[in-house]
Formats: C-alpha cells, sequence, structure tokens
C-alpha cells in the first residue's frame, strides 16, 4: 500500500518538474540529490518520511508478529499448565476422597476398638466375678466335707462298734462267697462272660426296676472286686435301706462315703443316712445328719425334705 501512494507521488512530480540533467541534478533517487526544485525537495521529504514511516510500519509488523509468537508460546504454556494444573486437581480429589474414605475406616474400627474394649472389660468382670464364687463354693466345699468327715468319724467312734464292724465284714465276706457260688452257677448257663463294667450297668439296670434281690449279689460281687466300691456300696445301702435294714445300710452308706465323698448321689446318701438314723431312734446323728445336707446342698430336693424332718425333731 505504502508502495504504491510512493509511486503516484513520483509519477506527479515526474509530470509536474523539470527535465532531469544529465549530469545528475535534480535525480531525487540518487543517493546525495542537488540541483534539485522546491517540489523535487518536498517529494524528496515526503519520500524519507513515507520510506521512515514505512520502516516503522514494518518494524511494528515485526513486533506484532513475535508478539503474536510469544502469546502462541504462553498460549501453548498456559494450555499444558492447564493440563498439568486440572491433573492436579483431579490428584487431589482422588487424595480427598481416599482420605474421607480412610477417616471412615478409622472410624469405623475406633468403634469395633472401643466395642471389644467394652467386650473385654465385661468378660474380667464375668471371669473376676467367677473366680470370687469359685473361691466362696470352694470354702463351702470345704466346710461341707469336714462336716462330712467329723459326722464319718462320729459314726466310727460312737455308733458302730468294733463289734459290730467285725460282724457285717463276716457277714459281707459270707455274702461275697454265696455270691462267688452263684456267680459260677450262672457262670456255666452263660456263653459270654459279662466285664465288670457290663456288670455294673445290668445291676443298675435291674435296681432301677425294682428288682433289689437280683441286683444285691451283681453289686456284692462289684465289691469284692474292688470295682467301682463307692458307688456299689452306695446301692447296697440303698436296698438295705429300702428293706428296712437300717443298721446295715448305714454300714455301707459311711463306706461309700469314706471311699468317695463328691459323687452326685451324696445328697441322697445323706438323705436316707438320716432317716435310717431316726428310725433306729438316733435322734442326734439324724439331726447331725440332716443339718449336714441342708448346708452343704442347700439347693437340692433332698435338702427340702431334710428340713422338714428337722422341723419335726
Amino acid at each position: 500500500m505504502l508502495k504504491i501512494i510512493s509511486l503516484l507521488i513520483l509519477g506527479i512530480t515526474f509530470l509536474n518538474g523539470k527535465e532531469i540533467s544529465v549530469f545528475g541534478a535534480g535525480d531525487i533517487e540518487s543517493s546525495s540529490p542537488y540541483g534539485l526544485t522546491k517540489t523535487e525537495k518536498a517529494i524528496l521529504k515526503n519520500t524519507k518520511k513515507i520510506n521512515s514511516f514505512s520502516n516503522k510500519i514494518n518494524s511494528v509488523e515485526t513486533s506484532q508478529e513475535e508478539i503474536i509468537e510469544k502469546l502462541e508460546g504462553i498460549s501453548s504454556v498456559y494450555e499444558s499448565d492447564s493440563k498439568s494444573l486440572h491433573k492436579t486437581k483431579r490428584n487431589i480429589t482422588t487424595i480427598n476422597n481416599n482420605i474421607d474414605a480412610n477417616k471412615v475406616n478409622i472410624e469405623n474400627l475406633l468403634t469395633k476398638v472401643n466395642i471389644n474394649t467394652n467386650n473385654i472389660n465385661k468378660l474380667n468382670d464375668k471371669l473376676d466375678n467367677f473366680i470370687t464364687l469359685q473361691q466362696k463354693n470352694n470354702v463351702l466345699v470345704e466346710q461341707s466335707l469336714k462336716k462330712i468327715t467329723t459326722l464319718v468319724n462320729k459314726i466310727n467312734k460312737n455308733y458302730v462298734s468294733k463289734k459290730e464292724f467285725d460282724e457285717l465284714v463276716a457277714f459281707i465276706n459270707k455274702s461275697n462267697r454265696v455270691v462267688k457260688k452263684s456267680i459260677k452257677k450262672q457262670n456255666k448257663k452263660v456263653v459270654k462272660k459279662r466285664t465288670k463294667k457290663e456288670t455294673l450297668e445290668l445291676a443298675v439296670k435291674l435296681f432301677n426296676k425294682n428288682y433289689l434281690t437280683k441286683s444285691k449279689p451283681l453289686f456284692e460281687d462289684l465289691i469284692s472286686k474292688n470295682y467301682k466300691p463307692a458307688q456299689s456300696n452306695y446301692y447296697v445301702g440303698e436296698i438295705y435301706f429300702y428293706k428296712k435294714n437300717y443298721k446295715t445300710a448305714i454300714y455301707h452308706y459311711k463306706t461309700s462315703m469314706m471311699l468317695y465323698d463328691e459323687a452326685s448321689y451324696i445328697p441322697k446318701l445323706l438323705l436316707h443316712s438320716a432317716i435310717s438314723f431316726e428310725k433306729i431312734k438316733d435322734k442326734d446323728n439324724a439331726i447331725n445328719f440332716y443339718g449336714t445336707l441342708v448346708d452343704a446342698y442347700p439347693e437340692t430336693k433332698e435338702a427340702k425334705i431334710a428340713q422338714t424332718h428337722l422341723k419335726k425333731l
């Protein structure tokens, strides 16, 4: 655009100006023009201004291109930074979500820890209570055993005399001989011999069916073989008790207690011993046995029966 304007001005100048000298006078395109008219000088001056203005415009265009390039570079950097920033934001969001999830997990774990701590404390309390109760029970058991031992010793000393004891021993020995003969006869008829365990099971089964006469020799045989003597003596004592032979029943009860005083049948043994003493008019021993039963086994049905008897004595 600037070049076109310059050419127009030059054209007008040539049309209106003088003829150019052959020696170069009036040549405005010369690097050192001379002999110029006012018009030519004005044209030269305007040409210089135009060229300067054109140079400035070119410089501005160049600067503008550089600025555009720089802006494009900045834009590219901005886009890259923007992507990085967006990625960073996403990473931060993910981290925040993970932190929130971890907070929830930690809170759940703390809740479980608190629950477990409470459960442990409760278990410790229960264990302490159990230990305390067990200690009390041990004391009661020891006291009960001492009372039972005292009663047994008292029976040995005051009730069952040496003569009576010897008579009972002789009776048992005689019974054992009779039983052995009876068993030998039975063995001849029976092909398969029973074990001691099977014999005890059969004897108990017969006793529970009230076959006292049939069960008695089986128990006495087991006593002679020293198999479960405490249990067998108890059952023999029961047989004599139900047959109202109270003195012999007391002897077998006493023997059973001396052999094993922690059996499950001890409450019933104590009750029947007390009743046996009551039946033979030995009131003191009856009261002692009833009282021991109530103290040692207060929650049993035998203890309730003992309390009823004590009220009458």
